[in-house]
Parts: structure tokens; sequence; C-alpha cells
């Protein structure tokens, strides 16, 4: 079975590619897609895929509080008439909330206490803030520079290597396993890709 990945950013795509690999281990994965932003735009033609080359996992950020899951999805896909294989799953808020909802891996990645980590990171408005304040308090002085900016931050919310640093902690010690009990949306996209290769999640 051919699968395409498709999400926002880089870090959500290493998630997606981890979700595949543990939940739907059969699956080869065929393409990869960041978006740069909106999944939007992709959309069109990634169902076109679906449709006739494999399944399709696309990942989109919930990102405002107020906004509802079910009607991104169809934001999303507007217009479209969705191929059974197009799996299109809202993280809810942003990836790092489902990073985080592995409480006692990401609080021992950092040296920090797990009472400090959210016991419901999908609440919070804004995670990747909340996770770079975590990084702040690492004894670990490596990943606290390559995750939080230093004091000069400007615009820049985020270290200079935060992205291939928290891409090494999803593909080597992220437990989604754990995450999935704190997260819902996580929960959710769990039980898709495990259904697609007929797996148990």
């Amino acid at each position: 079975m051919l699968i395409t990945l498709a999400a926002e950013d880089d870090l959500s795509v290493a998630v997606a590619r981890r979700l595949v690999g543990k939940y739907a281990p059969s699956a080869e994965i065929y393409e990869e897609f960041i978006a740069g932003g909106s999944v939007k735009g992709l959309i069109p033609g990634l169902n076109e895929r679906a449709r006739y080359i494999g399944p399709v996992l696309a990942l989109a950020d919930l990102d405002k509080p107020l906004s509802c899951a079910p009607t991104l999805v169809r934001e999303l896909s507007d217009g479209l008439n969705v191929a059974p294989g197009m799996i299109i799953r809202i993280v809810v808020m942003e990836i790092e909330s489902w990073i985080m909802a592995d409480r006692e891996g990401f609080a021992k990645w950092l040296s920090i206490p797990v009472s400090v980590v959210s016991r419901d990171p999908e609440s919070l408005d804004d995670p990747k803030r909340a996770l770079v304040n975590l990084a702040r308090r690492s004894r670990k002085r490596d990943l606290r520079e390559a995750i939080a900016p230093g004091r000069v931050i400007g615009t820049h919310l985020t270290g200079r290597d935060y992205s291939d640093t928290m891409g090494e902690f999803v593909t080597h010690l992220w437990d989604p396993d754990a995450a999935r009990r704190c997260s819902g949306s996580l929960e959710r996209a769990v039980l898709r890709v495990a259904g697609l290769a007929g797996g148990q999640g």
C-alpha cells in the first residue's frame, strides 16, 4: 500500500511519518508534501492521489481556540467528492500539542518535571510557545539553545534548530501510544491510520 503524507510544516510531516510507521507499518510512503502554511491548496490534488494511487494522510492545525475541527475539514474539502482513502485530520491546536501529549517522554527528554507539562495540551491557546517555554527550563543546554530563541528574539518564537531538534525527538523518542491518551484529536488520527492497514489502534 502506497500512502502520501501532507501537512503544514516539516515537523507535522515527521509526526505523520511516525504515525504511519507505527500504526500502518506495511504502508510505503509514496511522497510527502509540506504546504508551508494551509494545506487547503493541496487538497484537490491529494484527493486525486487518494482516488488513483493510494491513501493520503493530510494534517491541518486548528490554530484558533473557538474553531471547530469538523467545520475545518468541510472547509478544506469544500466542493470535492472526497475519495475514500483521503484522510484529513485536524490537530488540536498545533502539532506541538500532540508532541507534548507524551508528557513523561517529553519531560524526560528535556529533564524537566512531568508536573509542569500540561495534562490537557489541546486546551493550550499557543502550544508552540508553551513548548518553547518548557524548553527554557531544561537542564540540557544544547536543547535549550536549539529550541528556544536567545535574548534577542526579534520576531522569532523558536530557536535556531527548532524543527530539526523536535523532529529528532518525534522520530526516535516520541511515544504516540502515550500521547494519544492525552489528545483526543491524536487518538482519532491514530484510529484512521490503523484502519488503513486493517491494524489495531
